[in-house]
């Protein structure tokens, strides 16, 4: 289970680089051909936060994949009564 678990983390992972690389790449063409077309500077403050933004939700992200890791099998009973209980409820059928 746990390679399971090692593998989406790392897919998860994965998909946080391209996401931050991407940013950075766009940001950077789009700087450049606003330059090039209309001579303007490209608002650098903001790619900077939200890259920011990404990396903090990265390293949020785990730091509670760990956590999940650690104790994936409570997790894992909890999370399916919930569902069960949700799903299991009398639905008001209204006229």
């Amino acid at each position: 289970m746990l390679s399971i678990l090692n593998s989406i983390q790392g897919l998860v992972n994965f998909l946080f680089l391209v996401a931050i690389v991407g940013t950075v790449g766009v940001s950077w063409l789009y700087a450049h051909r606003l330059k090039k077309q209309y001579n303007a500077d490209f608002p650098w403050g903001k790619t900077v936060s939200i890259v920011g933004i990404e990396v903090l939700l990265w390293i949020g992200f785990n730091f509670f994949w760990e956590i999940f890791e650690a104790f994936w099998l409570p997790i894992l009973v909890v999370a399916i009564i919930a569902i069960v209980v949700v799903l299991s409820r009398n639905r008001r059928k209204y006229i």
